[in-house]
């Protein structure tokens, strides 16, 4: 998406990518630090398998919910 927009706003090359590392960089910062500190809770620690298997639902659940509304549809 950034792309697309960067190109119809006419925004130079050296700009955009300054940003896109920039934003990357960020990114993978707050997720290591925000990572570091929830794996450091108890109860993480000692509920680990059910930690990942909400990740896995929570991430399953938009699938299931448009697939649901198209069958819905029909």
């Amino acid at each position: 998406f950034a792309p697309f927009i960067a190109g119809i706003g006419s925004m130079r090359y050296r700009k955009f990518a300054t940003y896109n590392v920039f934003g990357a960089v960020v990114w993978v910062a707050v997720f290591l630090v925000l990572g570091y500190f929830f794996g450091n809770l108890r109860f993480v620690q000692q509920n680990f398998v059910l930690v990942i298997l909400a990740i896995i639902t929570i991430s399953l659940m938009p699938v299931l919910i448009e697939f649901l509304r198209e069958k819905h549809k029909r």
